[in-house]
């Protein structure tokens, strides 16, 4: 989709016949626009009182998140462009990492980089407050099982919003992971055919995961608290097409990976730990 035909397109909005089924959004520029007025209006009111819930309701933490904030400020000073990519467990990740990267009055004057994210159209877009949220947060529906026209036109929104600055964040599994583990097997290959086209377009992998997370989950459970972990690629390849894509997308699957590799060995191992200082406590309990 060129900028000039999305330009002519109206704001077309198509209904389906089932009153419950999801609707097709026209993301035209002047909707874009649009949508990142409402967004910078409402940034501190409503994104603010998400997190208030988010800190003061479901307890949640974000561990390190002085160091955290402090990184993508120092990753931030690159002017090329960043896309986020994270392995996904639940509805709120995008969320999460939105607030670990930075406050909202930060984002408030440096507001391009508060990411713009693609939910499931075919799943959110069924419910009124779930397109309202989406309006009202830089959110762009996309439908997995829409054609590859629907697809191709989301991601040619997604590069031209990197090459004006801005943040994307993509999931690459897709979906939320079955499993509670990523899998680098069950990739798109959707955030490799943006990367191809936006010149010196670097990945900021993110892992993140609550400490009661097991699985997948809609939200993450009460008092829970947040790692995160970040490394910047630039993924880079010689290949065009889907090979291209697919090599682009191992390296970021291969980052994620062994993030997560470091995350289980590191929380292993102070279970271990743990239960080690048990067993002498109780061991010297029962000597005495």
């Amino acid at each position: 989709m060129t900028e000039n035909h999305s330009t002519k397109t109206t704001n077309e909005v198509i209904r389906l016949k089932n009153s419950n089924a999801s609707i097709f959004v026209k993301y035209t520029v002047e909707r874009l626009k649009l949508q990142r007025v409402i967004n910078t209006l409402v940034l501190l009111p409503f994104c603010g009182g998400i997190i208030l819930i988010f800190k003061y309701i479901l307890r949640y933490k974000i561990q390190d998140i002085k160091i955290i904030r402090k990184q993508f400020k120092e990753i931030i000073k690159n002017n090329n462009p960043i896309i986020i990519c994270s392995n996904h467990l639940t509805f709120i990740d995008s969320c999460l990492i939105i607030w670990a990267l930075a406050s909202i009055f930060w984002y408030q004057f440096h507001f391009k980089f508060f990411s713009w994210n693609l939910p499931a159209g075919d799943f959110f877009g069924k419910k009124k407050r779930y397109r309202l949220i989406a309006l009202l947060c830089k959110c762009i529906f996309i439908h997995r099982d829409a054609s590859p026209n629907h697809h191709n036109e989301i991601l040619d929104i997604c590069k031209k919003i990197l090459k004006k600055g801005e943040v994307v964040t993509i999931f690459p599994e897709g979906k939320r992971s079955r499993t509670g583990y990523f899998d680098p097997n069950q990739l798109t290959y959707g955030v490799g055919k943006i990367i191809q086209n936006v010149p010196n377009c670097r990945v900021l992998c993110v892992y993140i995961r609550g400490d009661k997370q097991e699985t997948f989950s809609n939200y993450p459970v009460k008092n829970s608290t947040f790692y995160m972990k970040m490394n910047v690629i630039t993924p880079t390849t010689e290949l065009f097409g889907k090979e291209g894509c697919s090599e682009i997308v191992n390296q970021i699957a291969q980052t994620i990976k062994k993030q997560e590799e470091e995350y289980f060995s590191s929380h292993n191992s102070g279970v271990i730990k743990r239960n080690e200082i048990y067993r002498t406590q109780e061991q010297n309990t029962s000597h005495n």
